[in-house]
């Protein structure tokens, strides 16, 4: 009764476990004794899979005060985090960064060796802690230059934008009092920086958003749904008028005439082959057909 559309019993082996450990502490399940019939489901997968797999015990002694137990689904309003973070890639550009990432390592490498005292390989060093471990660690080191790197650079960044709109801005006064090729060189140049700025902001975008898409996948909107809806219903015949005038719209019924009207259609009145022209053809004096000669019959054998 807890499950819905399954082949075959689902884990009979843990199902009997778990029916062992209810019997050796004597646990129930309440929500079952409460609604013996009833078939609710907590977990929904493809192909219309339903199973219940939440299950509240409790010991028997307590049974008489439970007054009601429900199984449901509540939705929190929780405020979304910023989810799981990526690297950025395009940091690996940046010399700058790069050094900081070195020197992250050499740190995390010294801090957990366990005698710095020795001028060794790195490979051939000895650690504190285990390999997986020191891993992790030089992982959430890297990421936390990695996170605080990007944040200088797009603050500097803004602030850099700031700047050249503002130099642009400056240059716009000085062109209306006096349009000088000198000052308007330099506002091309302050331009073409700016560009150069914002074509960078750009490429962030879009790898950004390909790595949302890469995750998150396509999400179907409103507009692509009701252009579906419609698309369907373009596809169909809602009503078909026969040779005698009568409308009929019911689906089944014009489908069905739809397929009696190709079927008369494409079957042909009379026989493409009559016995006539099978005999004709066949006769032994017709000039179309070669006979064979007698070491061609004998090579034959008995047909």
């Amino acid at each position: 009764m807890d499950t819905l559309h399954y082949r075959s019993e689902n884990n009979p082996q843990s199902k009997a476990k778990i029916h062992e450990v209810m019997h050796e502490l004597d646990l129930l399940d309440i929500w079952r004794q409460q609604h013996p019939f009833d078939n609710r489901y907590s977990w929904r997968g493809p192909n219309h899979k339903q199973s219940r797999l939440d299950y509240f015990m409790i010991t028997s002694d307590i049974e008489a005060f439970v007054v009601s137990s429900d199984i449901g689904i509540s939705f929190s309003s929780q405020i979304r985090g910023k989810g799981t973070w990526k690297f950025n890639n395009s940091l690996l550009r940046e010399t700058e960064f790069i050094d900081k990432v070195k020197g992250d390592i050499k740190t995390v490498i010294e801090e957990y060796e366990s005698d710095p005292s020795m001028d060794i390989e790195t490979e051939d060093k000895q650690f504190n802690i285990s390999y997986q471990l020191l891993w992790d660690m030089i992982k959430m080191k890297v990421r936390g230059s990695a996170i605080s790197f990007s944040s200088f650079q797009k603050k500097e960044g803004n602030k850099k934008e700031k700047e050249l709109l503002y130099k642009i801005s400056l240059l716009d006064e000085k062109l209306l009092e006096n349009n000088l090729p000198s000052v308007y060189q330099e506002r091309e140049g302050i331009e073409l920086e700016l560009k150069i700025l914002r074509e960078k902001n750009v490429k962030g975008i879009i790898t950004r958003a390909k790595a949302r898409w890469q995750v998150e996948g396509e999400k179907g909107s409103n507009y692509f749904c009701n252009l579906e809806k419609k698309h369907y219903t373009e596809k169909i015949i809602p009503k078909l008028i026969l040779e005698d005038e009568t409308e009929i719209t019911d689906p089944s019924t014009i489908r069905n005439e739809q397929k009696q009207f190709y079927k008369k259609l494409y079957t042909s009145c009379k026989p493409l082959l009559l016995k006539t022209h099978r005999d004709t053809f066949l006769q032994h004096d017709n000039p179309f057909i070669t006979k064979p000669n007698e070491e061609e019959v004998g090579s034959c054998g008995d047909l």
